[in-house]
């Protein structure tokens, strides 16, 4: 007899919104990336923090912001992490102004209410970086083809020209109900990686192809979708690699070493570099020793 195997549980069982409510890394505008190291000894009540601010949070901006949190495995043991998906980079300005003293930024207690972070976390352990859907052109990135091609982002909005930020489920061919989020995910890995500047464009039309190349080959069981970091370290990419258990990052690696002409493998041995500029594969575009992964495993509320 066969032993069935065991659910991952996802973020989505934080949110008492319908998951078509939901907001997460497919469908956000922006996504807000917070990390915070737990002072020893102060677990449970920093987790049950955690989870008491997160309901709030959802349930006050229900439609504009999700906040979902996470933490780390396999890495720094007590390390939380928290995903605000907002709606559009405009809401958080927005959200910034529901307390007066802006102290906790988006994602903390109004003006006059203690949010008891100062004793739950070790001093300046806590950090944010804005992360914005990869879209071609972004920063400037679009190749010399593209352009020729007309690709323009730019959007008019009150007389004003503006990038138009789209979700990043707009990366893929695949429909949005089909893909792996930070939401319907069992697993999370978040990858970065730096890239030379003189490459910055190459580096982009790289990643996004990786990216679908594993969407496509992965049959639900894993959603690759790819962020810009704002306001941090430029040509740093970010992507998203929702797994649907544990057992995914094996068939990841079985992609890897596949030698079908479809699946990762064929991208980086290819020529991502023009001859004009000396040629050169995805080892001459992505910086030596810049590239990490994190795992974060969805936080279980009791």
């Amino acid at each position: 007899m066969d032993t069935p195997r065991p659910t991952a549980t996802t973020a989505q069982h934080q949110v008492s919104t319908p998951p078509d409510k939901t907001l997460d890394t497919a469908t956000a505008g922006a996504v807000l990336w917070r990390t915070a190291q737990i002072r020893a000894g102060h677990g449970p009540r920093a987790r049950a923090a955690t989870r008491a601010l997160a309901e709030d949070f959802n349930q006050e901006y229900e439609g504009v912001a999700t906040a979902l949190s996470f933490e780390d495995g396999f890495g720094t043991r007590g390390r939380l992490h928290w995903l605000i998906h907002l709606r559009s980079l405009q809401d958080y300005t927005a959200l910034t102004q529901r307390g007066a003293d802006r102290g906790s930024g988006v994602f903390g207690r109004a003006a006059g209410e203690d949010d008891g972070w100062e004793e739950l976390f070790e001093a300046g352990s806590v950090r944010e970086t804005v992360l914005l859907p990869h879209r071609w052109g972004i920063f400037g990135t679009a190749t010399e083809a593209m352009m020729q091609q007309g690709i323009d982002p730019i959007e008019a909005v009150d007389g004003r020209s503006r990038f138009q930020l789209l979700p990043a489920a707009e990366q893929t061919s695949l429909p949005v109900e089909s893909l792996l989020t930070s939401a319907s995910a069992g697993l999370l890995m978040h990858r970065t990686a730096q890239v030379h500047y003189a490459y910055r464009a190459e580096a982009r039309v790289l990643a996004r192809t990786l990216a679908e190349t594993y969407n496509l080959n992965a049959k639900g069981r894993t959603s690759v979708l790819m962020f810009e970091e704002a306001f941090g370290q430029m040509d740093r990419i970010h992507f998203f690699i929702h797994m649907a258990d544990i057992e995914a990052y094996q068939e990841l690696m079985a992609l890897d070493a596949s030698p079908d002409p479809t699946a990762p493998r064929a991208s980086y041995i290819q020529d991502w570099i023009s001859p004009e500029r000396g040629g050169g594969t995805w080892d001459k575009i992505v910086m030596q020793d810049s590239t990490r992964d994190g795992l974060l495993v969805p936080r279980t509320f009791g």
